[in-house]
């Protein structure tokens, strides 16, 4: 396999070897350096890197097939651009920030403390450049913060401070009305996000998730990015992980409250270390192939190919895609198969739009049957998001009362991966392993699950006696587990670090 903009065994794209569309235009940064690994491009000074990695270097001559395409995105700090392409580093874009807090009565105490912990260093964080907005709801919603610039931050956190817990859950209107003040800032050359925090579910004005979801992907398309954040066992994970889908921004699961801060933590750091926005991928196949989907994505339907709308990308930030793509019999020789284009706004050079793209070659031949295995790395990753994708199916039949159909789900993918674990390259692979450990552990739960739930129908104790009952509380937690792990793996977001290093 070869990729390439147009140099064979490389990859890269060469400065006089360019496709048509990565042709330098009037306030156009465009092109990539040629570089050592295959696939790989970044321009002289762009602030993201690109790479292709094909699953096969080689297939066999004359039969039809699927191979996968594993394209990674790497968000380049200053630091590392200044060794790869020299040149200095460079200033944060200004952040435009709304905070959205349930103070509802569930949040009393110690919960709600840490709220106010979490809100007061995000300010501490923020500089004269940047605006803060402040909303809190309960059945009613309050506009605690008028959006303004952070000049006199003690009077911020005293308000923060004077907080006080309340009644009901009005989510959408708390949503709206920080959306409103973040709104009034909103302009290009800045981050703007909307940051929810919740820990039950939406009970009072606009409760629908598909109306919800709907209002979120217009305030996207507005340039405003929407993070949710669900606390304990109450919220719905279901909704505020669409939300933060269809908002561009991040979902955490708060299991324990004293996690809030390091959450809050996490958010900021990647709001102020913003390198690329409005993030466009988009993947053509060629030579009769055909481009069956995208793991764990929703891609736009393109002519023979697909586009993808991502998230802002932060310094030092991995996103990968994996392509499915279907071949058709391919004669001998090398063909080129696919290629990906990237095109996206640069914060590290005046907001300039950034063009690169990458072309793959895969060869169809003769040889021995090692010569056809597929690379480990691909199938690593190919594996590790069906689990993710299991696990949400898992969910889906946990909830139908199908807790053996749940279990089974898991199990097949438990025995997916110790099977990669007995090839040469994944007997070590600490990464499959943990998550070996972490099936393993969930399996067991859904058994503990299932003998509570029998015990519980012995004892005419819950709510309902169906198979279908609503969770009690164990399930509640394993099913936001579960959804919130798949997550993870599917936008590459890592947890938390709760030490606060």
């Amino acid at each position: 396999m070869s990729a390439d903009g147009g140099s064979k065994n490389t990859g890269g794209i060469r400065k006089d070897d360019r496709p048509n569309d990565c042709a330098a235009n009037d306030g156009v940064s465009s092109g990539g350096a040629l570089n050592d690994k295959d696939g790989a491009a970044a321009g002289r000074n762009d602030s993201v890197r690109m790479e292709i990695l094909l699953s096969h270097a080689l297939l066999p001559v004359g039969e039809p097939g699927v191979f996968w395409a594993l394209v990674t995105l790497t968000g380049l700090s200053p630091n590392a651009k200044e060794a790869v392409h020299g040149g200095g580093g460079r200033a944060r874009l200004p952040l435009n920030i709304g905070l959205v807090l349930d103070r509802s009565g569930s949040m009393s105490g110690e919960p709600l403390e840490y709220v106010k912990e979490a809100a007061c260093f995000v300010v501490d964080q923020l500089s004269a450049r940047d605006k803060f907005s402040l909303v809190t709801f309960d059945s009613d919603v309050e506009l605690l913060c008028p959006s303004q610039e952070v000049q006199f931050k003690d009077q911020l956190k005293a308000a923060i401070r004077n907080i006080q817990s309340g009644s009901s859950t009005n989510l959408s209107g708390g949503l709206l009305r920080g959306y409103e003040e973040v709104l009034k800032e909103n302009r290009a050359g800045q981050v703007n996000r909307v940051v929810l925090l919740t820990d039950g579910m939406a009970n009072v004005g606009v409760t629908d998730p598909t109306l919800l979801g709907a209002k979120v992907r217009a305030i996207e398309k507005k340039g405003i990015s929407v993070s949710a954040v669900g606390v304990g066992s109450a919220f719905d994970e279901d909704l505020l992980i669409a939300l933060a889908e269809a908002g561009h921004g991040n979902f955490y699961y708060v299991k324990n409250i004293d996690e809030i801060p390091s959450v809050f933590r996490q958010e900021l750091t990647g709001l102020l270390s913003v390198v690329a926005q409005a993030v466009k991928v988009k993947a053509t196949v060629g030579f009769g192939c055909k481009l069956a989907g995208v793991l764990g994505y929703e891609p736009e339907p393109a002519p023979d190919g697909a586009v993808l709308h991502l998230p802002d990308m932060y310094e030092d930030e991995v996103k990968r895609l994996v392509l499915e793509v279907w071949h058709p019999p391919l004669p001998e020789g090398e063909h080129e198969v696919l290629e990906v284009s990237l095109k996206y706004v640069d914060a590290g050079q005046a907001l300039a739009e950034v063009s690169v793209s990458v072309k793959a070659r895969l060869s169809a031949g003769y040889g021995p049957p090692e010569a056809y295995k597929p690379r480990y790395e691909v199938v690593k990753r190919v594996e590790l998001v069906k689990t993710a994708l299991a696990k949400d199916k898992a969910v889906e039949k946990s909830r139908e009362g199908e807790l053996n159909e749940s279990k089974a789900i898991l199990q097949h993918r438990l025995q997916a991966l110790e099977n990669l674990t007995r090839d040469g390259h994944g007997a070590g692979d600490a990464e499959v392993k943990e998550e070996i450990e972490n099936l393993r552990n969930l399996v067991r739960q859904v058994d503990e699950i299932e003998e509570e739930r029998k015990r519980l129908k012995t004892r005419g104790t819950h709510a309902s006696l169906s198979d279908n009952a609503a969770p009690t509380p164990s399930q509640a937690t394993f099913l936001k587990e579960l959804r919130s792990q798949s997550y993870m793996t599917r936008r590459d977001r890592r947890e938390p670090n709760t030490r606060g290093e």
